[in-house]
């Protein structure tokens, strides 16, 4: 028996694939969380912090990315313009742009 009892021979590619980055996607997250503390050690204090990033949204943010290398745009920005020659509405139904932006600054820094 191994310790992924639920993957077997029937198993989907996706679930072999999260069997495999589960605990990678874990990692950029606590990463992120430090990245981001790091930050906040150096500025006054202001604004509170936003909420830490979840599991969830650790792989939303890598779908989108994974998005953008099919939808190649000349500014980041312009994935979630809403001008009619750049909308798509995927950016903007999976992840508001400055969530987006707020964890790609400090998950960036972890890869």
């Amino acid at each position: 028996m191994t310790e992924a009892h639920h993957i077997n021979k029937d198993s989907s590619p996706l679930s072999v694939f999260m069997l495999f980055f589960f605990k990678i996607i874990q990692l950029l997250v606590e990463e992120t969380h430090r990245h981001y503390h790091q930050y906040l050690d150096t500025q006054d204090e202001g604004r509170s912090p936003p909420p830490y990033v979840t599991v969830l949204e650790m792989h939303l943010l890598l779908a989108i990315i994974v998005q953008m290398g099919h939808d190649l745009r000349e500014m980041l920005k312009d994935q979630w313009s809403t001008l009619e020659q750049y909308f798509t509405a995927t950016y903007g139904n999976t992840m508001k742009r400055d969530r987006f932006y707020h964890i790609h600054r400090f998950a960036a820094s972890v890869v």
